[in-house]
């Protein structure tokens, strides 16, 4: 058994199911699947030819934070994050790598900026295709000073931010949505050719566990595969052999990377309960404050009408606001 068979029977607790499902998900197998249906440049190409073009990918170990991209650990493939104690807290990106796109024609080869993001939950609370521009946006500005210096954009290489969004309603369930940079001519035609086509979000949207074909939305061969990695509940072995024989993975090929598959599911959708359930909390707390809020409002302006009985409510509104502001 491969790197990719052994890692998913090991994910026991959650400590060994974070790092396993990044393991997973890092495999170059898996993430050759990802690039041909997510981005145009490899969209023709098998996917033994795919693996060729991707770089060692990083796992962790590169954060998102402005002035800590290019920091001491920017480098060290693997570094585990819990390790980096000056950094603690610093947001990192799951799985970075870059991809080089073959030479074709009269283009020569270049190559682009890659990340994947695992979301358990997804609503956690912001719009995480908003996160996914500003981590690609990130990617495009850390290149100044490690690609070019100076103000020599031409040398800025394509970023993309790939999500992969578990646990979506029916209604975005089995999507693949491109977000990107588009040319929009305001007035006049215009033989524009610049690069502008820099920057694009995608968001792969999978559905909560038993609903793989209960969405209006047919799913596409990429959702069964990460559904059945990371959702879909049976015994290791059994999800090994369906990942080998239904989806063309090469079990033996990689020693380790699949040894924690079994426990994948529950890690994911315990994950998106856990963040839904502490959106939940977080907006009751808010709701609470505000309602203490009103209530610590209301009696304050009472207590002024009473001591000063020509107050109107307006007027002692404003008495209100201007003590407790």
């Amino acid at each position: 058994m491969n790197s990719l068979g052994t890692t998913i029977i090991a994910a026991d607790n959650k400590e060994k199911y974070d790092s396993a499902a990044k393991a997973v998900l890092s495999d170059p197998q898996v993430l050759s699947r990802i690039l041909k249906y997510a981005t145009a440049e490899f969209s023709s190409m098998d996917f033994d030819d795919i693996i060729k073009c991707i770089d060692e990918p990083k796992v962790s170990t590169i954060a998102v934070n402005p002035g800590l991209t290019n920091g001491p650990d920017s480098a060290v493939t693997g570094l585990p994050q819990e390790s980096n104690i000056m950094y603690e807290g610093v947001k990192r990106y799951d799985i970075r790598f870059y991809a080089y796109v073959p030479a074709e024609g009269q283009k020569k080869s270049y190559r682009i900026v890659v990340d994947v993001e695992a979301q358990g939950s997804p609503n956690p609370g912001y719009d995480v295709v908003t996160r996914g521009v500003f981590y690609g946006a990130r990617m495009l500005s850390d290149q100044s000073g490690r690609n070019f210096q100076g103000d020599d954009y031409n040398s800025l290489e394509k970023t993309y931010s790939i999500w992969l969004c578990f646990n979506c309603p029916e209604g975005n369930a089995n999507t693949i949505t491109k977000y990107h940079i588009v040319c929009d001519s305001v007035y006049g035609i215009t033989d524009d050719r610049a690069r502008y086509d820099m920057l694009q979000v995608v968001m792969i949207r999978l559905p909560k566990e038993g609903k793989l074909y209960g969405s209006h939305n047919k799913p596409h061969i990429l959702h069964e595969m990460l559904y059945c990695i990371f959702v879909e509940k049976m015994p290791a072995l059994e999800k090994i052999d369906k990942l080998e024989k239904v989806y063309g993975l090469k079990m033996a090929a990689h020693e380790g990377r699949f040894d924690a598959m079994g426990t994948l599911s529950e890690g994911f959708l315990e994950r998106g309960f856990q963040q839904g359930v502490q959106q939940g909390i977080q907006q009751g707390i808010q709701q609470g404050i505000q309602l203490e809020r009103i209530d610590v409002f209301r009696k304050v302006t009472e207590n002024y009408m009473k001591m000063e009985p020509g107050l109107t409510r307006e007027e002692a509104e404003e008495k209100a606001k201007a003590i407790l502001s």
